[in-house]
């Protein structure tokens, strides 16, 4: 499946189904009763409206064929749906994280509170919202309480008929979480599947597609308890996410909601942002879900090896990256370092996650650890590498052309997407993926000279790019 290529099953073209046409026209007819086939003949004229259509139609043959396997398939929605079959959920976009200092001018003689959920903003108006309560106590200045990039919002989607199997579309794009619904005032509970869930267990499935759409989905009464009829469905689900998150420190500086002492009296706090905000990514690429969705599914929802481990860590949501290093091995127990990285500011780049991200994954991984595991979160490193040479251009190929679709294809090869932690970086790949390129007679390098070999723990990736051409 990995060296799985583009189908072309039909193998047709224009051209020649005009000719094709032609020939079965000579074979069934004869020479003697039509033999003038210039392209100024009406004959012919028909002959090519029909090689249009067919051509049109194999077109479309050879799409479908393509999008029936995850190696070839290009349509993100259809990639989605094929990766249900395995278990596989893509990431959506994911929200950064961060910790906020909640303080206020002078002590003050009772404890002032910042309700759960409370709205922050940046001045080029991004939202965060605050994931607990934030007390600042009697006598003190300040608290830190943790924020995620992005807005808690909650709608009515319909009203149950009690037939089982209801499902129900949420009309609005921009959705990255589906939280709980609310029915008959009791709080359902999302969760990945209704197949191990009681009669009248309250909950329910969700997905989102590619437009960042979502739809909910009710049990049968036998898997999942039936909505109640007549009852309104309320589902609450945060919108959000893309790299746009991952805002630099002192830059949310404003609060929507009213902070208020214990006596129910209005006081005035101020918010910022001590850290870097991380975590924050664009929906998962299609070339990513290719690479982890088969690595996944050979985890089958446990870590047992190593790679098993950097699966369920990339798959968490604002991991990017992630190389898992056994530490130590004793009687006692295995200890497991993982270095991991989060997506950058900017696209295509990667940082270092905050603390309040590693210890989150960390809580996740320990679920599906070995008892004998004991696990590390710690940092991954970055390296760029720069690359640079002198491209002898064939003649007639426009310079600055070519040196561009150098720059691309370096761009596409240093991609994080597919480029794992510790992975070498062979100079023969570099001179053949230049070599390869249309107008390049051949490439002299000067950085780097050599195979690149990272420490298990460092990321390389793309950084100055300066070629210069000449034609001879």
């Amino acid at each position: 499946m990995a060296g799985l290529k583009r189908f072309k099953y039909t193998d047709k073209d224009h051209q020649a189904i005009v000719e094709d046409c032609i020939t079965r026209i000579k074979e069934v007819y004869g020479a003697s009763y039509w033999n003038d086939f210039e392209e100024d003949n009406s004959g012919r004229m028909l002959i090519e409206a029909f090689a249009y259509i067919a051509d049109l139609l194999l077109f479309y043959l050879d799409r479908q064929a393509n999008e029936t396997y995850l190696p070839t398939a290009t349509e993100r929605q259809n990639i989605i749906n094929m990766c249900k079959l395995i278990g596989y959920t893509p990431k959506s976009a994911q929200p950064s994280q961060v910790s906020i200092t909640v303080s206020l001018d002078k002590v003050h003689g009772l404890d002032v509170i910042l309700p759960a959920l409370s709205v922050l903003e940046t001045s080029d108006g991004l939202t965060f919202e605050t994931q607990s309560e934030a007390v600042i106590y009697a006598g003190q200045l300040f608290v830190e309480v943790e924020a995620v990039e992005g807005e808690t919002l909650e709608e009515i989607v319909g009203m149950s008929d009690g037939e089982a199997w209801q499902e129900f579309y949420l009309p609005r794009s921009g959705i990255i979480e589906i939280l709980d619904a609310t029915i008959d005032n009791h709080t359902w509970e999302v969760v990945e599947s209704l197949a191990d869930q009681s009669e009248n267990a309250e909950v329910f499935t969700a997905e989102i597609d590619a437009w960042k759409r979502a739809e909910v989905f009710f049990g049968n009464g036998k898997t999942g308890k039936i909505p109640p009829e007549g009852e309104k469905i309320s589902v609450r689900y945060r919108i959000g996410g893309g790299i746009a998150g991952n805002v630099a420190p002192n830059t949310i500086t404003t609060i929507r909601d009213i902070a208020k002492d214990s006596a129910g009296n209005k006081v005035s706090v101020r918010v910022t942002n001590q850290d870097y905000a991380s975590g924050e990514a664009d929906p998962e690429s299609i070339e990513s879900i290719k690479l982890w969705a088969p690595r996944f599914f050979e985890t089958q929802n446990r870590c047992v090896t190593q790679q098993d481990y950097e699966t369920f860590a990339t798959n968490f949501n604002g991991i990017c990256k992630a190389k898992a290093v056994v530490h130590e091995r004793s009687g006692e127990a295995n200890v497991i370092r993982l270095y991991v990285l989060t997506y950058g500011a900017e696209s295509n780049t990667v940082t270092t996650p905050n603390q309040t991200l590693k210890d989150n994954l960390l809580g996740y991984l320990n679920k599906y650890k070995m008892l004998t595991d004991r696990l590390e979160i710690d940092d991954g490193s970055i390296s760029a590498v720069d690359f640079s040479g002198s491209v002898r251009i064939s003649e007639g190929f426009k310079i600055d052309s070519v040196l561009l679709k150098i720059r691309e294809a370096l761009a596409d090869f240093m991609n994080i997407d597919t480029r794992d932690m510790g992975e070498l970086l062979r100079i023969s790949d570099v001179y053949a993926l230049i070599d390869n390129i249309e107008g390049v007679e051949f490439v002299e390098m000067i950085t780097p000279t050599q195979t690149i070999t990272p420490n298990d723990n460092e990321l390389l990736t793309l950084g100055s790019v300066t070629f210069y051409g000449s034609y001879r």
